[in-house]
């Protein structure tokens, strides 16, 4: 990786979309560190909730995972056959009860026009914050529920006597029912949006001679919209520009994608002004997440000659 790497040069980064899991690893690692240091450290647990049909198969569920005292849901699916039945009901219902029993402020979650924002608000979540155009022609909302106040009264479960599936539990970071609950949605996404194609993007720092990561950035495409997902530097390395460095090749390979826009997520004791002094505005905030604290959502357009 040395080659070529000019006199002096301490660090530089690459591009690549299959990081080693490693990399990934010294990348996600080096967030958590500072976070660690700001006062947060790391307590990420896995919830997700399968729903198997008589034969044990997983056929639909939801996939999320608490942190920082809130469930953040990633995925929720079901096969045609069982919509409107409430079985999404029963799979929200046993998230929400495991995220009250572990102590959780609220629950978060992200759904598009096209898909089940109607859903969520009967079940009480409401919209913080919305991007346009994400993907285009669409509208992605970002919707929470407090759980801090008095639980609603809620309906016995439809079929209650004779259920049509069964529902599990699992914390394991790793399951079969994710790409399946991928690829429903994917399937469900697209008579709306066409066929879409996820691609990721990582940005590796290493020092020259030295082959773990010591910083980056890792991101998303998808609906023709970038999300960065993390990025970090160490301390010694801020200052600098390199930063600055990584955001704009972010953004060239959004542009080069055709992205619509990029959009990310920061916390209140984290890097919104560096954020905002690279074109970003804020579109939604949570409160109290974690607790005493803020997590904000930012976004720049890349496209209606927005910079």
């Amino acid at each position: 990786m040395t080659t070529g790497v000019p006199p002096g040069v301490t660090h530089w980064f690459d591009l690549t979309s299959e990081p080693s899991a490693e990399e990934e690893k010294a990348a996600r690692d080096a967030l958590w560190e500072a976070n660690t240091a700001a006062g947060h450290p790391r307590d990420r647990q896995g919830l997700s909730v399968l729903l198997r049909d008589a034969d044990g198969t997983v056929v639909g569920g939801l996939i999320g995972a608490t942190g920082w005292g809130w469930l953040y849901i990633e995925n929720l699916a079901l096969p045609p056959a069982l919509r409107g039945a409430g079985w999404g009901r029963k799979l929200m219902r046993a998230a929400e009860d495991e995220a009250r029993r572990r102590g959780c402020t609220g629950i978060r979650l992200d759904t598009y026009t096209f898909q089940a924002r109607g859903f969520y608000e009967r079940l009480g979540f409401g919209v913080v914050g919305q991007i346009e155009d994400c993907p285009p022609g669409a509208t992605r909302f970002t919707m929470t529920k407090r759980l801090d106040a008095p639980e609603p009264v809620t309906t016995p479960w439809p079929d209650a006597a004779a259920p049509r599936a069964t529902i599990t539990q699992t914390a394991a970071p790793a399951d079969s029912v994710i790409p399946m609950l991928q690829a429903g949605l994917a399937a469900q996404a697209e008579p709306h949006t066409g066929p879409q194609r996820t691609e990721t993007l990582n940005l590796v720092v290493r020092a020259p001679g030295e082959a773990a990561p010591c910083g980056g950035l890792h991101a998303r495409i998808s609906f023709g919209w970038m999300f960065i997902a993390l990025f970090h530097l160490p301390e010694h390395l801020r200052g600098q520009g390199l930063g600055r460095v990584l955001m704009a090749r972010a953004e060239e390979v959004a542009r080069s994608r055709g992205c619509a826009g990029i959009w990310l997520d920061t916390f209140s004791f984290q890097a919104r002004p560096f954020y905002e002094s690279l074109g970003y505005r804020l579109f939604a905030t949570v409160e109290g997440f974690p607790p005493g604290h803020s997590r904000h959502y930012l976004m720049k357009r890349l496209t209606d000659g927005e910079a």
